[in-house]
């Protein structure tokens, strides 16, 4: 009976797709050269250290495509971060309490359609084995960022908080979690899972941009995503950018300015594999939840 169910799931999926915002799954003869390319679907400038192209960042390991890369017949892709991930802002100091490698959206300037009316944001990830993080520290994956860079509307993490009053219900780093509005003090963790290796971690996560209401879908490997959150209210004023990739937070004191201050360990050869990356329109209920 099991097989049947799927097929009648997958049929009905496929009677309604959502409409497609921004295509972000990597087609098979894309190669990191094209990331640094201003065809590329992806800000061929931001964000990265000051003297490195993608190129040098981006790989394309040998795993199995993620759930939603495979009607697109796309490749898994790395964001990696090392000793040169420096970023300096436009008319900032360089970030060297940071090390940063986030791709973000061409088409995603702040006030596009993206952030109109309620859209679906969809990222699968697993780890590199080959590329470990340092779960000592504070690594943000995936957020989205306002228009004024002032905060984020949601951040999804994984590692130790760097302050746990912030967040104080996290009692393991080696979980994944979607967290709400950062400026908020105490934090909102809406949920969290063991980061289990060597598997794909499927996410969507629906954002209303008038109604403030979150819903996250989650899932592993193959299986169709099950909502784990929501609809509940988040406050996601402010527009802004989705960034896939990998900031690393420092460790360090509390009261020290994170951007600038801190430590870092040297020789860092870290990194993490994203399947899947796409956004939808939702704003008629429509979420793409199995292929």
């Amino acid at each position: 009976m099991f097989t049947p169910i799927l097929l009648l799931f997958h049929v009905s999926v496929a009677l309604a797709s959502c409409p497609i915002l921004f295509e972000g799954r990597i087609p098979q003869y894309i190669t990191p050269a094209d990331f640094d390319k201003n065809s590329s679907v992806y800000d061929h400038q931001f964000v990265h250290g000051d003297n490195q192209t993608w190129a040098q960042i981006i790989k394309f390991p040998a795993v199995a495509p993620s759930l939603f890369d495979i009607p697109k017949n796309a490749k898994p892709l790395e964001v990696t971060i090392n000793d040169k991930s420096l970023f300096t802002p436009g008319g900032g100091a360089t970030q060297v309490g940071f090390r940063r490698s986030e791709l973000v959206p061409a088409n995603n300037n702040g006030t596009d359609i993206t952030v109109q009316g309620t859209t679906t944001f969809h990222w699968s990830i697993r780890n590199d084995p080959s590329r470990p993080l340092n779960f000592t520290h504070e690594y943000h994956p995936v957020w989205h960022e306002t228009a004024d860079y002032s905060t984020s509307e949601i951040t999804f993490l994984t590692g130790k908080p760097f302050n746990a009053s912030f967040d104080p219900t996290v009692h393991n780093p080696l979980t994944l979690r979607l967290a709400g509005r950062q400026s908020n003090s105490p934090e909102t963790t809406f949920f969290q899972t063991p980061f289990v290796p060597d598997i794909w971690h499927n996410f969507a996560l629906t954002l209303g941009w008038d109604s403030n209401l979150l819903t996250l879908y989650y899932s592993q490997e193959y299986l169709p995503l099950v909502r784990v959150v929501g609809p509940t209210y988040n406050n996601n004023a402010g527009g802004g950018q989705f960034h896939v990739g990998m900031l690393k937070l420092p460790t360090g004191p509390l009261g020290i300015d994170v951007l600038h201050q801190g430590y870092q360990e040297e020789h860092l050869n870290e990194g993490l594999i994203y399947g899947g990356v796409f956004i939808e329109q939702s704003s008629k209920g429509c979420v793409t939840l199995f292929p």
